[in-house]
């Protein structure tokens, strides 16, 4: 029994030298796509970001631990299929290829996670990150209502829809409650906080 727990730590242990170099390259990719949404987002005078890493961290968290599973799950699937089931390693290309689809998707959400709510006055639009598609962007003429929820919350309504924008403290909810009232016609529903 002693050998096998040997045998599992040492394959722990291989599989966390893999994993790390792994996130530490999705890190940095997720980084390059962050600094491509700010130069498609962040042009011109009339635009205001909201930076507000902490209130992502749940997209964040949920997209680092997928990305981990999955390079894990590719990375069992593709021993085993090359210790002897040779049938199935153009299956395993293909879980490679699923793999990379799925990386690049959660990468592009943590890139919209660090480039935040922005709000463009000349364009007439905000966008803000959500989990799926990464980047969610409402034009400003749309939203006709807005509410304030208790705590750090602000939630938008229009013809789109309704979306609900979670802030780390109220100060940067309120920049954003700011941004959107000075350019639209939204009414903003009385509430106590």
């Amino acid at each position: 029994m002693p050998k096998r727990s040997e045998k599992e730590a040492r394959e722990n242990a291989d599989l966390v030298a893999l994993l790390a170099p792994a996130l530490a390259v999705t890190a940095m990719l997720s980084y390059f796509q962050y600094r491509a949404l700010k130069k498609q987002f962040l042009t011109g005078a009339q635009v205001k970001r909201i930076d507000d890493l902490e209130a992502h961290t749940p997209i964040l968290a949920i997209s680092t631990l997928g990305i981990a599973f999955a390079l894990w799950g590719l990375y069992a699937f593709a021993a085993w299929a090359f210790r002897g089931h040779a049938a199935f390693i153009p299956i395993a290309a293909l879980a490679v290829y699923a793999v990379w689809l799925l990386i690049k998707r959660l990468l592009a959400a943590q890139a919209a996670c660090l480039l935040g709510v922005v709000v463009d006055q000349e364009a007439g639009n905000i966008t803000f990150p959500t989990f799926f598609p990464a980047l969610r962007t409402v034009p400003l003429a749309e939203i006709a209502q807005l509410t304030r929820e208790d705590g750090n919350k602000l939630h938008i309504a229009g013809e789109f829809g309704s979306y609900s924008l979670r802030f780390s403290d109220k100060r940067r909810r309120d920049e954003c409650i700011y941004l959107l009232k000075s350019r639209t016609g939204a009414r903003m529903l009385a509430e106590v906080e």
